[in-house]
């Protein structure tokens, strides 16, 4: 039921007396003579209901058609799982004028009698195949397809709605005019003046302020940057020590009397030197005509020696564990003892004598006073190891350190103070008498020169610029312009919103400074000056403007609405 423009109860299909009582006439007769069985009911159920209902009529270019409830469930749905899956997004959000839209997209491919080749949808699923059956398997049935033929219908249908956006947006090419628009748009030019309030200029009014020793403390604890942290810190440190067994002590009675050197078979020569080329047998210098790690056959026996070393060791590691004096341990067995009972620091580590490297580094993921398993492996010496202490990277106490931390404060106040110099600069800039507080402030060229004056500070001039990055025409800056590149960034991709006079800023540089700019004026570049890379990429946005203003207006449900009179069926439901 509805109301009519009279307000006035309106039947929506309507069904007769006649046919009414003789339908349920019938549906009492089954009921007393058949047991109510599923085909019994289908037939029923379909006697009693109506057609589907109508969303929405659209005018093909066949003729008019409908959108029902199904079209309008199915759209919805290939919509969102399109946008989801697929990333193809054409409309923003999920009403009913977006489905309906979608609906009438569909409807469109049916009548343009849009097909996918297979060689398209193989080219659409390859990332979804490419890790095998048993993963496309897992991907479709978790997307809630019962078979991959529906997921791939699916897709097909997503790839026909695309289809029919790109036939349409065909028209949607940009003019001459558009191109020269855009360019003109891209390089227009601007006048730009600035001061910068650079920290180290109020380096004196910092030094003469002073800190309590808790704001120093909470300084410390909350501003910090990593790097600043990083600086004040205690490197991380590691006291260890060293059994070591070398090329002479392998020659030695000591090391006879329990490891044998019987001959290693071809096989475990080949894996050690395998697992080792890349450690231990990479040339020092390469030329242009030698592979950068040395062969077998130039390393003759020193696979062998280090391989013969690094069993020896390893059998040392399975006594170790239970070793109380190891000194006298390494001693018996012939082997180097050495003791760092010194705290060494990280960045120390690959100075120590012999044995230093990066392979050091392990210590700190290992548990003091264990041996480490795995023995070190080096050019002529293997060696096992053990933390002994370890230090964590820490910071010092206020106390130890309060000279430093000061320092910093007093960095961080020149900051403070510079910027609250030209926040103070800006706030004196002379207004308008219609100025509301809020609005930009626009001021002449005059006025900006008369303010800075009078704050001690150095006018810089940008000049005439394109407000974006214009390789022919650009100044040379120099690479340390940090300061004259991000002011020209800035106020070039905001010029579409600023007013000729208007100040930009304070624009805070960290230790560059902070910036004040002042656009005097703008002016139209001279399309004469043009390249063609400037052109073609113009062409190119110019075309993306009118690919995006064409799904805004024509494929919207307000430019559909236009184009093929699509129509929403309004229904307001009321109570009998």
């Amino acid at each position: 039921m509805r109301y009519d423009e009279t307000n006035e109860l309106t039947e929506v299909q309507q069904m007769s007396a006649m046919k009414r009582w003789s339908l349920i006439g019938v549906a009492v007769f089954c009921l007393l003579i058949f047991t109510v069985t599923g085909p019994m009911t289908e037939v029923l159920t379909n006697a009693f209901s109506g057609d589907p209902l109508v969303e929405a009529t659209v005018e093909m270019p066949s003729g008019a058609v409908d959108i029902t409830s199904s079209d309008y469930r199915y759209a919805a749905n290939l919509k969102e799982w399109s946008e989801r899956m697929l990333g193809r997004s054409l409309y923003d959000d999920d009403s009913t004028e977006s489905v309906l839209a979608y609906a009438t997209l569909i409807k469109l491919a049916d009548e343009m009698q849009i097909q996918i080749a297979d060689s398209q949808l193989q080219d659409m699923l390859n990332g979804f195949v490419s890790q095998g059956a048993d993963a496309y398997r897992n991907f479709w049935r978790s997307q809630g397809f019962a078979s991959a033929l529906g997921f791939e219908t699916y897709v097909r249908q997503s790839l026909r709605v695309g289809a029919v956006v790109d036939l349409l947006s065909t028209s949607a090419v940009p003019t001459e005019q558009d191109v020269l628009d855009v360019w003109s748009e891209s390089f227009q030019e601007m006048n730009v003046q600035y001061v910068v309030l650079h920290p180290s200029s109020f380096a004196a009014a910092a030094a003469a302020l002073e800190v309590s020793d808790e704001d120093l403390a909470a300084f410390l604890a909350a501003e910090l940057n990593p790097q600043e942290t990083s600086e004040l810190e205690v490197e991380q440190a590691v006291a260890f020590e060293v059994v070591l067994l070398d090329e002479a002590a392998m020659k030695s009675d000591a090391v006879n009397a329990w490891f044998s050197t019987d001959e290693p078979s071809p096989e475990a020569l080949d894996g050690f030197y395998a697992s080792n080329k890349y450690l231990l047998y990479v040339r020092e210098k390469v030329g242009d005509d030698l592979d950068p790690i040395i062969s077998r056959d130039e390393l003759g026996d020193r696979v062998k020696n280090d391989y013969l070393m690094h069993q020896a060791v390893t059998e040392l590691s399975f006594e170790l564990p239970d070793t109380e004096n190891v000194q006298e341990f390494a001693a018996e067995k012939g082997a180097t003892y050495i003791s760092y009972s010194e705290m060494i620091e990280l960045s120390l580590l690959g100075d120590v004598e012999r044995i230093g490297g990066v392979q050091l580094r392990r210590l700190f993921q290992a548990e003091e006073n264990i041996w480490m398993p795995s023995p070190v492996q080096m050019e002529g010496h293997v060696f096992l190891m053990r933390p002994t202490a370890k230090r964590d990277r820490q910071l010092p106490e206020l106390t130890e350190i309060r000279g430093d931390v000061v320092e910093l404060w007093r960095s961080r106040q020149q900051q403070r103070l510079a910027s609250e110099a030209a926040d103070q600069l800006v706030a004196d800039l002379p207004r308008g008498v219609d100025y509301v507080e809020g609005d930009a402030v626009s001021i002449s060229a005059e006025e900006f020169t008369s303010a800075t004056a009078k704050a001690n500070l150095a006018i810089e001039q940008m000049g005439w610029i394109s407000r974006t990055s214009r390789t022919t025409t650009d100044p040379f800056w120099p690479s340390d312009a940090t300061v004259l590149r991000s002011l020209r960034t800035k106020v070039g991709s905001q010029l579409s919103d600023l007013v000729d006079g208007q100040i930009v800023g304070p624009q805070d540089f960290g230790d560059k400074g902070i910036a004040i700019a002042h656009l005097i004026e703008r002016r139209d570049a001279d399309s004469s000056s043009m390249w063609p890379a400037e052109y073609e990429r113009a062409k190119m946005l110019a075309t993306q403007n009118a690919y995006t203003s064409f799904q805004s207006d024509q494929i919207s449900y307000e430019g559909l609405a236009r184009t093929y009179n699509l129509q929403k069926v309004e229904r307001i439901e009321v109570a009998n």
